[in-house]
């Protein structure tokens, strides 16, 4: 472990904070499109607005009086991604980089393989991700691996077994800090909880809580990447989107921005 710690541009210029009101979704999405393509970050086109997005996708102003939650899931992240990088000529595909139940999983990835592998995705230009937690999405931007023993403070190279990951995510919303520090572990407690039990990343001090629902099994929370391919990948996404379609069965409600005290059902 030779590195211990990274953080992308996408937290410093190209997050789209503050967000609308559930608009976390699409504001996510923005905040990786212009890391990947623009010249905010490590492209060469102009930087794009949430309400340009949403006029490319059909969204109509105000924009402060969409309901957002209802239509916002994984697919349709991934389809919108899709739908700008047709738009304005770019190359991308998008898919289920971690998400270990429920319809999309991604089988035979362990939670150790996950975090390598999100590690290196941080430290690539080309990479791009959203976390979908509890009623919210915001960006996976960098890692630090802190030594477990204050002896090995400054010890240059570290064994996965002697440190303990935490992950900064960059938030859109006002209502919380720009920047959270989660370790991996709390990460993969919350992707690996089955409904109804469920961890807030954003509120660890609840504790693993319980859905008034009837639905048993299954998450659709996970970890979405986003990648700037090569000229000519541009509709590799259509068949996943089309095989992953019933994955969001259920309308997901986004967290009221002015409320933080709501836990929406799935």
């Amino acid at each position: 472990m030779a590195v211990c710690g990274i953080v992308s541009l996408l937290s410093r210029l190209c997050m789209s904070r503050p967000q609308y009101q559930k608009s976390c979704g699409i504001s996510a999405l923005v905040s990786c499109w212009n890391y990947l393509y623009s010249n905010l970050g490590n492209g060469s086109c102009r930087p794009i607005s949430q309400e340009e997005a949403l006029s490319v996708l059909g969204f109509k102003p105000p924009f402060c009086e969409i309901r957002f939650g209802p239509f916002t899931g994984n697919v349709a992240l991934m389809r919108w991604f899709q739908l700008l990088n047709k738009h304005f000529g770019v190359p991308g595909r998008s898919f289920y980089f971690y998400k270990p139940h429920g319809k999309g999983c991604t089988i035979g990835l362990s939670s150790n393989d996950a975090l390598a592998r999100l590690k290196l995705g941080l430290m690539d230009e080309n990479m791009a991700f959203i976390y979908h937690c509890q009623n919210h999405y915001f960006c996976p931007v960098g890692y630090e691996d802190v030594p477990l023993a204050a002896s090995d403070a400054y010890k240059p190279v570290l064994l996965d077994s002697e440190a303990e990951t935490w992950i900064l995510i960059a938030d859109s919303s006002r209502k919380h800090p720009g920047i959270h520090y989660k370790l991996w572990k709390d990460v993969s407690t919350d992707l690996n909880c089955q409904n109804p039990e469920f961890l807030d990343i954003r509120r660890l001090d609840r504790g693993i809580q319980k859905r008034k629902t009837k639905k048993v099994g299954g998450n659709i929370h996970c970890i979405l990447a986003f990648e700037r391919t090569a000229t000519g990948q541009m509709d590799v996404l259509e068949e996943n989107i089309e095989t992953d379609e019933v994955q969001q069965t259920v309308p997901l409600e986004i967290e009221e921005e002015d409320s933080d005290d709501s836990v929406e059902s799935d």
